[in-house]
């Protein structure tokens, strides 16, 4: 497992996880240039909601975190998120 800090520009969007599970409830993903990041904010049990991250669904922002890699699945331990006056994840000048 690696990890790797810094900052992620993307668009923030919700997809529902683990259909027909007892665990089934919100995944949050980051879309970027080079492809979506799962996002984790806070310790949560995977049906509930993230509400920091719920508040930024659908809207583009910048994520301060750290990028980790285990069995080649990237996922983005969040650290700190804003939102981004960036129009487009592919002309935003960082990527």
């Amino acid at each position: 497992m690696s990890s790797k800090s810094g900052k992620y520009f993307g668009l923030v969007y919700v997809k529902h996880g683990r259909v027909g599970t007892r665990s089934e409830g919100p995944d949050y993903y980051l879309q970027t240039g080079r492809g979506d990041l799962l996002l984790h904010y806070e310790q949560r049990n995977l049906w509930e909601p993230d509400y920091k991250l719920e508040f930024f669904a659908r809207q583009f922002v910048e994520v301060e975190g750290k990028l980790t890699e285990q069995d080649g699945k990237e996922s983005l331990q969040v650290e700190h998120v804003r939102a981004s006056h960036a129009h487009s994840v592919i002309s935003h000048p960082a990527l």
